[in-house]
């Protein structure tokens, strides 16, 4: 037993090794004859593996959580055709091919020749003419629609990124997600070939079996022409019903993935109940029309009287305002199921809904029903107070309170941030588990057991612990986190992310007017130089950069100084910046106040400078391309090996002039870099610079083609 599960284990740890195994099987099984009792086994797995497929296509929920369809289209086909090599030399050879195939055939044919061909005429017709003829067709459709839309789709992720609406990891995901689709449905065009191909060798193979087996029978064994011909009928038949009942579901599983519309939150299964039954009128027409076909002479009554019932109940139809319409009487309302009652309520009711409600909270955080039964709301509330007022001091914007609300139809156990009524953290947890919040070699130290998962609160996976070791947990002082706090934290992640999201004219007012108890004539001369609207854009481009508003006293007193004197915005902004250099350098500068920098060097500033395109729009950065490509090279070169050397210094900043500041922080940030841009005017004098190196770009010249909005 034991070198059994070391088996086991050793080949759950390396999967690679199962593709690489049903290869030299196949190889092996079109070279060396096998066994009966092998063949059974193979035999069954093929079975085993296409009802697996078909049961995951159901269950699917986007065609993009099975990419790897195309590959075991090709293995499970080659799989097949050698094992139907395989079971040909059997019933060639010995007249024997195993009891799965003798079994079927009888099952089948049942004593009738005609019979079992004819069943496998019909099944190999129904696979090749009906379904893989279709799924062929939709998948090359399919594939030349997904190709066709790409371009569009790139440019309309890059219109999001620009905009602001997304960041660049959303960005980066919707990318990969889009060549993924390319990808799929360009290889399911080709992959299907497979399948038709295996239809057409099914068709080949049962007529060279009879012929064969018959020859074989009457001339080498002496067998009666009928014997022969029972004899190796019935195994040919068995076998190639035995192939192609497999194959017929692995045309329906890819038939299933390329028809798939839409219902990425759910499995098909459920996607097509609640589109069937979403139209009541349609249910209870269908079942008017079945209660009229029972009224039909000769047709069975008591089937269409229970399918017209079954359509009848499907629509839940009111009975209580059904036999009051009968009584001719107004149906009364119960006042505790107007809450239920109100997404049905039209005209009057509608202006009773709060108006709270109406329209697209700012924030709001959806649980789904486990998850929201399981979490203790009072504390969940305290914890995302907590973390609204972390972020509010940090940044001094003031963070709306967010609405809590529980997703009906969710069953899995999960939650999203969302903002303005879009998801911008979505996140699936473990059900009695807890999410660890420490170094995992404290928790080998302490010998308690996780399990690793998909990550949450970074960039590395998340390791999940059992509930049950919470105790463990405390007493050994391992941190880590319930399910409270993993939505606060994510919550606290989504705030600073989108805070720029909180600031509009009525919040920039209120910002101002909070400093007008102790500064009213500073507000006021800054409202009047610089109008409300201009304000809250710069507000919100610092607060982008993560600088905060919390020296408001400042802030209006640089707009006031240079208020009449520039009135683009983005100057104001570097402006404010030079003035907040103290504070700026503080949230860059390492433990001993000192900036690892790098400095931009005169000719990249001249590339960029000459690549800044002023429209009535707005400024934005138009790199050619080759020039793009060179810098972001010369970037990952000096940049990239400094990430981890935030312990003496902190994460190295780039220094350039401050006309390009802001172009070259939107191409750092555009491209995946987490290190700040200042200018020149940015660096305060009590924090000493730790030169690093200069970015050069020695040859490139400025060109601009490819327009990157700022």
């Amino acid at each position: 037993m034991k070198p059994f599960l070391s088996f086991c284990r050793t080949a759950g740890q390396r999967q690679d090794l199962a593709l690489v195994a049903v290869l030299a099987l196949t190889v092996g099984m079109l070279i060396m004859p096998m066994p009966a009792a092998l063949a059974d086994m193979l035999i069954g797995c093929n079975l085993a593996l296409s009802v697996l497929l078909i049961m995951v296509a159901v269950y699917l929920r986007s065609p993009l959580d099975l990419t790897a369809l195309p590959g075991l289209i090709l293995v499970s086909t080659v799989f097949r055709l050698a094992l139907e090599v395989t079971v040909t030399r059997l019933i060639l050879t010995s007249g024997d091919a195993g009891t799965i195939v003798q079994t079927f055939g009888e099952f089948v044919i049942g004593g009738n020749i005609v019979v079992g061909l004819v069943i496998f005429a019909i099944v190999t017709t129904v696979q090749f003419i009906v379904v893989t003829k279709g799924t062929e067709r939709v998948a090359e459709v399919g594939a030349r629609f997904t190709l066709d839309a790409m371009p569009g789709k790139q440019m309309s992720i890059d219109s999001d990124l620009r905009s602001g609406d997304i960041d660049q990891a959303e960005a980066r995901r919707r990318r990969q997600e889009l060549a993924s689709e390319s990808a799929l449905h360009g290889a399911m065009d080709g992959a299907l070939k497979f399948v038709k191909g295996d239809a057409i060798a099914g068709l080949i193979i049962i007529v060279v079996n009879l012929v064969g087996g018959i020859g074989i029978g009457t001339v080498q064994r002496g067998m009666a022409i009928g014997d022969a011909m029972s004899t190796y009928t019935l195994l040919t038949v068995g076998d190639a019903l035995i192939a192609q009942i497999p194959a017929l579901l692995l045309s329906i599983t890819a038939a299933i993935v390329v028809t798939r519309v839409g219902g990425h939150d759910t499995d098909l299964g459920r996607d097509m109940v609640r589109q069937l039954t979403a139209h009541r009128g349609a249910l209870r027409v269908a079942a008017f029309m079945l209660l009229v076909m029972a009224l039909v002479p000769g047709f069975p009554k008591p089937v269409f009287l229970a399918l017209s019932a079954l359509f009848l109940l499907g629509s839940k139809p009111d009975w209580a305002a059904l036999r009051a319409r009968l009584r001719s009487k107004v149906p009364e309302i119960d006042p505790d199921d107007v809450l239920d009652a109100r997404p049905k309520a039209t005209g009057a009711m509608k202006r009773t809904i709060d108006a709270q409600e109406a329209f697209a909270p700012l924030i709001a955080i959806t649980l789904s029903s486990s998850l929201d039964r399981d979490v203790e709301r009072a504390r969940l509330d305290q914890l995302l107070a907590l973390a609204a007022a972390e972020v509010e001091g940090e940044l001094g914007v003031r963070c709306p309170k967010p609405r809590v609300r529980r997703d009906h139809d969710g069953d899995a156990y999960r939650f999203s941030v969302e903002i303005e009524d879009v998801p911008v953290e979505q996140h699936e947890l473990k059900p009695g588990y807890l999410l660890l919040h420490d170094d995992p070699v404290h928790l080998d130290l302490a010998g308690i057991e996780g399990e690793t998962g998909h990550p949450i609160l970074g960039r590395d996976a998340s390791i999940w612990v059992p509930a049950a070791q919470e105790a463990r947990l405390k007493a050994a002082r391992i941190g880590y986190h319930d399910a409270a706090g993993i939505m606060a934290t994510r919550f606290r992640s989504a705030l600073r992310k989108h805070a720029t999201r909180f600031i509009g004219l009525q919040e920039a007012r209120q910002t101002v007017q909070r400093l007008e108890s102790e500064y009213g004539d500073l507000v006021r001369e800054a409202t009047r130089v610089v109008p409300m609207q201009r304000l809250a854009e710069i507000f919100r481009r610092l607060v982008e950069e993560e600088v905060s508003l919390r020296n408001m006293r400042l802030i209006l007193e640089t707009l006031v100084e240079w208020g009449d004197k520039e009135a683009r915005p983005l100057m104001l902004v570097e402006h404010v910046r030079q003035a907040l250099s103290r504070q700026i350098c503080h949230r860059h500068a390492g433990v001993q106040k000192t900036l690892a920098a790098f400095v931009l060097g005169q000719d990249a500033e001249q590339v960029v400078r000459q690549a800044v395109r002023d429209t009535p729009g707005g400024a934005y950065l138009a790199l050619d391309p080759d020039a793009s490509q060179r810098f972001l090279s010369v970037l990952r070169k000096n940049l990239a090996p400094d990430m981890a050397r935030g312990s003496g210094h902190g994460l190295p900043v780039v220094v350039t002039s401050m006309d390009v500041r802001r172009f070259v922080r939107g191409f750092l940030v555009r491209n995946g870099f987490e290190n700040g841009v200042l200018s020149y005017q940015d660096l305060a004098d009590d924090f000493p610079i730790h030169p690093i190196g200069s970015i050069e770009l020695a040859g490139t010249a400025g060109a601009v083609e490819s327009a990157r909005a700022q």
